[in-house]
């Protein structure tokens, strides 16, 4: 972000990371300026090494800080984008159904019949009108308001009552009668209730063969509905979310004292979080327009969401970050990071490690050596803990992120799925009062009532096609239609008995029963719900005459709404019920074991099939009266998984423990040794045996028929000529066949007498420390090592110190002369360990040329 430092005055932890790290930076140049001056020629060979650390960690200080203060950007970023495109999707999906209502309501027989009416024939049928239009904003409870108006705009019907109006000005009855489907107007009018904005559908409607015989208009609960909205995506007052339209100016907002409707918005360029102002104060905003649905692209609206730069970054987010410290992550800048600071920390270890070499080669000399020595181990400690802080912390951020992402994606797509089914349990109650169904269901069995029923459904079916089939039945459960079975094939058919003996128990137009989430013969594309509604007669008694029970196609539909929510991110997306079985997902067969996966809880780090994943799942609260108060609930959570990374086994770094020789058990002779890292392995090796440790930069690769040989590596002699060097791997010569992690590696330069060559490079993990030991704490290797281990001498017994305290530690003690070095490595006897010497002093420690 280019306005990135304007935000870290903001971020607190920013802030302390960035002040530690200048510090630190501090300390290093009085180590420098400290070694200059006390110990100029024992600091010689480390001094540059000293000058060019410390203006790397200075520079991944700059790199760090920019990229904590870029994640606490994201992080926020992600949270406004995420609630301003879900608040302006859902909408725009809302507003999509709205559409189809107005144009299968125009097209109503009984609206159609009274439109064309005389006016005393529409004064005898008013109130019959206006409880046929009762009925329909009861199922259809998104609705405040349903009027029919005559061509020259007189009201003829509407059902609120509130504010008298005999005909409307409006503009819309114009363009409804001139427009050749359905019209969408948000705007003051005389139709709403207080003659404020309103957001109307209207269509004309016609008598079947041309004539427009008046237009309907459905007023829509808008303001309601984003109340809806807003309060399932934002929790608490800090943030605001409203909707703008193309001027910048404010539909509807969460909070009208922070933000109030009428408002104009600075313009911000769409999608990107931007800083702008507003009454006075800075804020971090973004808006965000929605793709459309299903070709329909809305009222072209905007969402913004926008939160002060003065609570911004309030410790947001971290609750969803707890844990999950261990956990890999898809982040190239992290790892860049991560990968940049273990180079830097191997390079100081080193230098530390070759300057106790060095310091053990010196007589009176080493004290002051060893004191800067101590300073740098010290500073060098200091540093890497504090720049793990800073790493852990954007992987904290980063990670919560991931978790505060499918958190927010499995709750739209808990709310988009209760939406849509609310939409069917609408659907299925309307049509069951449809005159013409019932009418034909009254006139008996027969390939005429058959064929008549099913041309009426093939009608709705297309209209709405979400469904697989619709089918109405009669009291004994005998299909008497069906859509989509133009050979009246399953006329006669009987339907399951639950959904017979369920819409008997259906005593009012407002219930409908569901069935289970099950196959049934009525459809072919897999399991999936049916919604059944009862069809009553228009006698006094209400007599039972059948049903109607209508298809879901939820492969498709569901599978669609998955998608959608997904998108382009690489994970899953599920429905599952409430025994954890996967209704539909993206992904079905990674679905089922990560659903597994979970167990019983909400939100979940897990790892499947070699990936980390982090996955939320979310119950929908209901829409409206869905599953609130109408008796129904489907138990069905929806299940998000976004991956984070490929799963690695070798979290544990040696180097993180500080290693020192253990107590002494009796008075003796101590040992210096050189301890490094093979693998899982710590190992040692007599300091003689040693003559520094050099980085595995510029090393040349060579063929395989040269082995035991890797490469040749280009080192300086005592005279600083240059040489180079045959180096082997510790990693063969101990038969590991796992890798290393890209950030192992360190050459070690090792003594060999008995070869022609007399040094070699030995290829290592990392290097540790340089001990003294007290000979009391080598024990010999068990019996029996010497046959696939012949390179173990022994073991010794260390102190490592960490986090989680002290505790003994066993390095093993390895005898140099027992490597395949090659060079005509000659024979030793594999007589046991005990037989070898501890480690002979060797060459003096600079580099011998070669014979």
């Amino acid at each position: 972000m280019d306005d990135a430092d304007e935000l870290v005055p903001h971020m607190r932890r920013v802030q302390d990371a960035q002040r530690d790290l200048r510090d630190l930076g501090v300390v290093w140049q009085m180590i420098e300026s400290s070694a200059a001056i006390g110990c100029p020629e024992e600091a010689e060979s480390i001094l540059p090494t000293l000058v060019r650390t410390r203006e790397r960690f200075d520079a991944l200080q700059g790199r760090l800080v920019q990229q904590m203060a870029g994640e606490s950007r994201a992080a926020l970023g992600d949270q406004l984008s995420a609630k301003a495109q879900c608040a302006i999707d859902i909408l725009v999906r809302n507003l999509f159904e709205r559409t189809a209502d107005v144009g299968f309501l125009s097209t109503d027989d009984e609206v159609r019949r009274f439109c064309g009416a005389t006016p005393e024939a529409r004064a005898a049928g008013q109130a019959a009108m206006r409880q046929r239009l009762r009925e329909y904003q009861a199922k259809y409870s998104v609705y405040d308001d349903v009027v029919l108006l005559d061509p020259q705009g007189r009201v003829l019907a509407r059902l609120d009552e509130s504010r008298a109006l005999a005909a409307s000005a409006d503009p819309l009855v114009g363009e409804a009668l001139a427009a050749p489907g359905w019209v969408e107007r948000f705007r003051r009018t005389d139709l709403s209730a207080d003659g404020g904005p309103a957001l109307l559908y209207a269509q004309a409607v016609h008598d079947g063969h041309g004539l427009k015989l008046g237009v309907l208009v459905l007023r829509f609960r808008f303001v309601d509905e984003m109340h809806y909205v807003f309060a399932s995506m934002v929790d608490r007052h800090e943030m605001a979310l409203v909707l703008i339209d193309a001027e910048g100016c404010v539909i509807v907002g969460n909070d009208d004292a922070h933000v109030p409707v009428g408002a104009r918005l600075a313009p911000l360029p769409p999608n990107r979080v931007c800083l702008t102002s507003f009454a006075g104060r800075e804020y971090l905003a973004v808006n965000c327009a929605s793709a459309g649905y299903q070709g329909y692209r809305g009222p072209r609206w905007r969402a913004q969401a926008m939160v002060s730069l003065l609570t911004a970054f309030r410790q947001r987010g971290e609750a969803a970050a707890e844990g999950g410290s261990d956990v890999p992550l898809d982040n190239p800048a992290l790892h860049a990071i991560n990968e940049n600071a273990d180079e830097i920390n191997r390079d100081l270890r080193r230098v530390v490690w070759n300057g106790q070499l060095m310091a053990g080669t010196l007589a009176g000399e080493s004290r002051r050596l060893r004191a800067v020595l101590d300073q740098v181990n010290r500073s060098g400690r200091r540093t890497r803990d504090r720049v793990a802080v800073a790493i852990r912390d954007l992987h904290r951020t980063s990670l919560g992120r991931a978790r505060l992402q499918v958190a927010d994606l499995a709750r739209l797509a808990a709310d988009i799925m209760d939406r849509n089914l609310y939409e069917r349990a609408n659907d299925c109650r309307w049509w069951a009062l449809s005159p013409a169904i019932r009418r034909l269901l009254q006139d008996g069995a027969g390939s005429a009532p058959a064929r008549a029923l099913g041309a009426v459904l093939d009608e709705v079916n297309g209209l709405y096609t979400v469904y697989g089939r619709l089918v109405v039945f009669d009291a004994e459960g005998r299909i008497r239609g069906a859509s989509r079975d133009p050979e009246q094939a399953l006329a006669g058919q009987p339907v399951d008995g639950r959904w017979v003996e369920a819409a008997r128990t259906l005593r009012d137009s407002q219930r409908y029963h569901v069935s289970p989430f099950e196959a049934t013969p009525l459809h072919d594309g897999g399991p999936t719900y049916t919604y059944v509604a009862a069809i009553h007669a228009e006698d006094a008694a209400r007599s039972f005459l059948g049903g109607i029970a209508i298809v879901f196609d939820a492969a498709r539909e569901l599978h669609a709404m998955l998608r959608d929510v997904l998108g382009e991110r690489q994970g899953l997306a599920a429905f599952v019920d409430a025994d954890g079985r996967v209704l539909a997902a993206t992904d079905p067969a990674r679905a089922e074991g990560l659903a597994a996966a979970m167990g019983g809880a909400e939100r979940a780090l897990l790892e499947h099939a070699g990936v980390h994943y982090a996955a939320a799942r979310v119950a929908a609260a209901g829409y409206r009266e869905f599953r609130t108060s109408d008796g129904y609930d489907h138990g069905v959570r929806a299940l998000v998984a976004l991956r984070l990374g490929a799963a690695e086994r070798r979290t544990t770094a040696y180097s993180d423990l500080a290693l020192q020789g253990a107590g002494a058990r009796r008075a003796g002779a101590p040992m210096q040794v050189a301890v490094f890292q093979v693998g899982p392995m710590r190992c040692a090796l007599p300091t003689d045996d040693v003559v520094e440790a050099v980085s595995m930069q510029g090393m040349v690769r060579v063929p395989p028929s040269m082995a035991p040989t890797i490469g040749l590596l280009e080192v300086a002699d005592a005279a600083g000529r240059p040489r180079m060097l045959p180096v082997v791997c510790a990693r063969e010569q101990f038969g590991l066949a796992y890798p290393p992690r890209a950030s192992d590696g360190v050459v070690l330069v090792v003594r060999r007498p008995d070869l022609r060559q007399p040094l070699v490079g030995l290829r290592v993990d990392d290097v540790l420390a340089v001990l003294e030991v007290d000979r009391a704490r080598l024990q010999p290797a068990p019996a029996g090592f010497g046959h696939f281990a012949p390179w173990l001498s022994g073991v010794i017994e260390v102190q490592a110190s960490g986090a989680a305290g002290e505790e003994p530690v066993l390095v093993q003690w390895l005898d140099i002369r027992r490597f395949q070095l090659g060079d005509a490595v000659p024979a030793v006897p594999a007589t046991g360990p005990q037989a070898l010497p501890l480690g002979a002093p060797g060459t003096p420690a600079a580099i011998a040329e070669p014979a």
